[in-house]
């Protein structure tokens, strides 16, 4: 009995997920959800990034309490910086290439690309929310190289118009193939985060358009 009621509290976590405005989502709401499906914060946080919870404490975030450090964020506005290379791992031709490709995709989808590098407790946290202000066109992309245990190296976190444009399969596959021990092993992480900006562009991307 005990085990039906867990898989039904992850089944109304998982339904509210997928009708919650993104923007508004509160940690007062999460804690309830925890709560609700007897599950730990990270396995729920996990599921978030993966149905669309987006834009609320996700892969910057896994504690309880979550992460807020602003003093992390760059000096420059956050509207002209789509990187945020916390972990260190972007070389200065690797962060051109990328900044180029977020513009197109920005330019030809009309979709909001911002990437985030971190070493999770490592990261700006709650403090991007601000610096971003994402909306519903927004892909936040949590590079998290203390990843491949409980936790996951690629991140997505998406506005809900986002959502509606790509089936969760599509997500996961991004996630699965770019996020794997292997991959990671074979490419390094920061030719993953380029590999991974590149796959979501061509995802994106009319072909008449690119």
């Amino acid at each position: 009995m005990a085990r039906k009621s867990r898989a039904c509290g992850l089944c109304v976590v998982i339904l509210l997920a997928c009708h919650v405005d993104s923007v508004d989502l509160t940690k007062a709401t999460l804690s309830f959800f925890f709560r609700g499906a007897g599950m730990p914060r990270r396995a729920i946080f996990s599921v978030a990034a993966q149905v669309g919870l987006g834009l609320s404490e996700a892969a910057w975030a896994k504690r309880p309490e979550g992460v807020n450090r602003p003093e992390l964020l760059p000096k420059t506005a956050g509207e002209s910086t789509p990187i945020i290379d916390v972990a260190r791992i972007l070389t200065a031709s690797q962060e051109r290439q990328l900044t180029a490709d977020i513009a197109e995709l920005e330019k030809l989808a009309k979709v909001r690309l911002r990437v985030l590098t971190q070493t999770f407790p490592n990261t700006p946290g709650l403090a991007i929310k601000d610096y971003w202000k994402p909306d519903g066109r927004t892909i936040i992309y949590v590079h998290d190289t203390g990843g491949l245990g409980e936790t996951a190296v690629v991140n997505f976190n998406a506005g809900q118009e986002v959502e509606t444009m790509k089936p969760l399969s599509y997500w996961r596959q991004v996630q699965n193939t770019y996020g794997n021990k292997y991959y990671i092993k074979e490419h390094g992480d920061s030719d993953t985060v380029v590999d991974v900006v590149k796959a979501l562009k061509e995802g994106f991307v009319p072909e008449n358009k690119s």
